[in-house]
C-alpha cells in the first residue's frame, strides 16, 4: 500500500483557493468604483456609504470618522450595528457646498 492520495478521473482538481472579490479601486475622477459594478461610481445612485467606503472617498482614516461620529461632528445612520454615512451628510462635514 501507497500513502498517496488516490485519483478520481471523473472528479476535476480543486480550485488553488476560494476566489475573493477584486478590491474597490479608484477611478481617474477620484470616485471609487465598486469591483462587482465595474462602470457605476458609488457617487452616482448611493443614499448612502459604510465607514470604510466613506473613508475611501475622503481619504481619511476610518479610526478619524468613527471619533467624528462619536463626538457628534458626523451625522450618521444606525441600521442595526452599523453605521451608515448618508449622501448628504458627506458634504455637511467636509464643508462642501452643494
Amino acid at each position: 500500500m501507497t500513502d498517496r492520495p488516490r485519483r478520481h478521473p471523473d472528479r476535476k482538481p480543486d480550485p488553488a483557493g476560494p476566489s475573493r472579490p477584486a478590491p474597490d479601486r479608484a477611478s481617474p475622477d477620484g470616485d471609487v468604483v465598486a469591483a462587482d459594478h465595474p462602470g457605476q461610481h458609488m457617487s452616482g445612485g448611493r443614499l448612502a456609504y459604510s465607514v470604510d467606503e466613506a473613508a475611501r472617498l475622503t481619504g481619511l482614516s476610518r479610526d478619524l470618522l468613527y471619533d467624528k461620529m462619536r463626538r457628534g461632528n458626523l451625522t450618521y445612520v444606525k441600521v442595526g450595528r452599523r453605521r451608515l454615512i448618508t449622501r448628504q451628510h458627506l458634504p455637511q462635514f467636509l464643508g462642501i457646498a452643494s
